[in-house]
């Protein structure tokens, strides 16, 4: 089967347009990958690809295949953890057209999150459960001199952004996705 219009929509080599007035977080994650200056990082992500479907382009942002594509092109690992089969699978799969690795985590990210990667993208659950969740990772990678992405703020970052300001850690809110994102560089702490 050929899937090579499909490749060039899902790595962003060729644009599609839908009546969204959503903002992709590929930006976002681009700014945080040039921050590593070509560099080889180690990527931990919680949440992986939940539907191929088009419209999930934008409203979860397909993370690992910009991610999966860095990595490719200079070196690092990504990990993506999850605790729906499915949504692992759409990222191998992903990972496998585009040609990049990925080490699949199935289950609750705090059994493998740990405090040896250079970035962290926190897109797990949304909702209550997902604030308290965000905030339970980050404190466990709190001493990681890293930088750490948060999507979905209104979602999953409520309890997280009091903790943060609380603790006079300094971070960026950028108005992309849905209800934003936060990137935190614990490079220099």
């Amino acid at each position: 089967m050929n899937f090579d219009f499909a490749i060039a929509v899902l790595s962003g080599k060729k644009e599609i347009k839908l009546n969204t007035t959503v903002k992709l977080r590929d930006p976002v994650i681009k700014y945080v990958l040039d921050l590593f200056d070509r560099r080889p990082v180690k990527i931990f992500q919680v949440g992986a690809i939940e539907s191929l479907q088009t419209q999930f382009r934008w409203g979860s942002g397909w993370s690992d295949t910009i991610f999966g594509i860095y990595i490719k092109d200079f070196g690092g690992s990504l990990t993506i953890a999850d605790i729906d089969l499915d949504h692992l699978t759409n990222s191998s799969f992903m990972g496998e057209r585009l040609g990049y690795n990925i080490n699949l985590e199935l289950g609750d990210a705090m059994a493998s999150i740990s405090d040896d990667y250079d970035i962290y993208y926190l897109d797990g659950a949304d909702g209550d459960l997902g604030d308290k969740q965000t905030l339970e990772q980050f404190k466990k990678i709190e001493s990681a001199k890293s930088v750490v992405l948060i999507d979905d703020i209104k979602s999953k970052a409520v309890s997280l952004t009091k903790y943060l300001n609380s603790k006079d850690i300094k971070f960026e809110t950028h108005c992309v996705g849905n209800g934003g994102m936060i990137t935190i560089d614990m490079r220099q702490r």
